[in-house]
């Protein structure tokens, strides 16, 4: 139930959102408590409804929504979830179980260990690496020989982050391999290991002659970066392929303001949307109000995409006006935007977050509903 925040939600529910309940008529003389059950029931029901759909594309909309609320009473549907016939909806369900305890997580990975696919597989065998399950080393083990790559690489690297530090070079030798492929799944394992240690491997990487490996090298770097990066960064910046330039400002968000700040504020008019975007969110880590206007051009953007991917990335950006933004996003034509919106608005969480995520109960799509609906439940737990 609610905390702190329970009269407001309540009262904003009362003025904003009179639609709440169809069946019933709200008065002021209910109780908050009572208000929030039956929107909380309401939620419930919607994402009981959407794992049944016979839309794969819903059912996954449901166990990523539920997982992401990490609400027990809808622990039976991501168990549910774990045993669809859509692999996407199965890793959603695995994934969403780390909201809820290392335990119930590392026994659904046991179970999904064994999934007939490589990406649930892989999914699987990476999260009892990072849950530090050093009773999984046999079970992990026995996939090092896998027929499937990603398999391999991923026991390789959950052995690592167990300790097992030799199996490293499993991974470090993918990265020779004349299958492009293979070395871009590579470069993102060491990445997902986090440590500093592998990074020289990354940083030599940024010579590399294929602009997709500079991208996912980039990516793997993320906020490891170290300030003696900075010139090479910038010359990534002036890069003609799109992502490069996207991908190197964005780890320029993450050294020190008096090092990149100049030179990220010029990319605030590149001519891609995306760079432009990045931008406005590396100055935003770097202290600054500069760019902040990107965001609100970008999600009026005639390209969906670059509307539904601003979006998304507003929801970890803290804008003083970005409620009211979301809002806009959330009457966007496009599902799309819509879900990309809504989910933003389940990060921004908070007071603002209720009411634009109650309206979108409504919505004509369900997998929409079933976001607003799981973020309401994450919200009111």
């Amino acid at each position: 139930m609610m905390q702190n925040l329970r009269a407001k939600f309540f009262w904003t529910t009362v003025l904003l959102a009179g639609f709440l309940l169809p069946a019933e008529t709200l008065t002021a003389a209910q109780k908050p408590d009572d208000v929030i059950l039956k929107l909380r029931q309401r939620c419930l029901a919607i994402l009981y409804h959407a794992i049944e759909s016979e839309n794969a594309y819903i059912r996954g909309a449901a166990a990523r929504a539920a997982g992401e609320s990490g609400d027990k009473e809808l622990i039976p549907l991501l168990q549910k979830a774990t045993t669809d016939v859509y692999h996407t909806t199965r890793l959603f369900a695995l994934q969403g179980f780390k909201n809820f305890s290392p335990e119930s997580a590392s026994l659904t990975a046991k179970y999904l260990i064994d999934d007939h696919n490589i990406w649930v597989k892989s999914a699987a065998l990476e999260m009892l690496g990072d849950l530090g399950r050093q009773d999984a080393r046999g079970l992990i083990r026995a996939n090092l020989k896998s027929y499937d790559r990603p398999v391999r690489l991923s026991a390789a690297a959950a052995l690592y982050k167990l300790g097992e530090k030799e199996k490293l070079t499993l991974v470090l030798d993918t990265l020779e391999d004349s299958n492009s492929v293979a070395r871009y799944q590579a470069i993102g394992y060491i990445g997902k290991m986090k440590s500093r240690e592998l990074i020289p491997h990354l940083t030599a990487l940024l010579d590399d002659a294929e602009d997709e490996v500079i991208f996912y090298s980039l990516k793997a770097i993320g906020d490891l970066v170290q300030p003696q990066l900075f010139p090479r960064l910038a010359e990534l910046t002036l890069s003609d392929h799109p992502s490069v330039r996207y991908q190197a400002v964005l780890v320029m968000g993450y050294l020190p303001a008096s090092i990149a700040q100049n030179h990220v504020r010029k990319l605030c008019q590149d001519p891609d949307p995306m760079v432009r975007v990045s931008s406005a969110v590396a100055m935003h880590r770097l202290g600054s109000d500069n760019c902040r206007e990107v965001f609100a051009q970008e999600l009026e953007h005639p390209d969906y995409g670059v509307r539904s991917s601003t979006a998304r990335i507003m929801g970890e950006i803290n804008l003083p006006d970005r409620a009211e933004l979301l809002g806009r996003a959330l009457n966007d034509e496009n599902t799309r935007v819509r879900t990309s919106a809504v989910r933003a608005v389940g990060m921004m969480g908070g007071a603002d977050a209720f009411p634009l995520l109650v309206r979108m109960l409504d919505d004509p799509r369900e997998a929409v509903r079933a976001y607003a609906a799981g973020n309401l439940i994450k919200l009111t737990r």
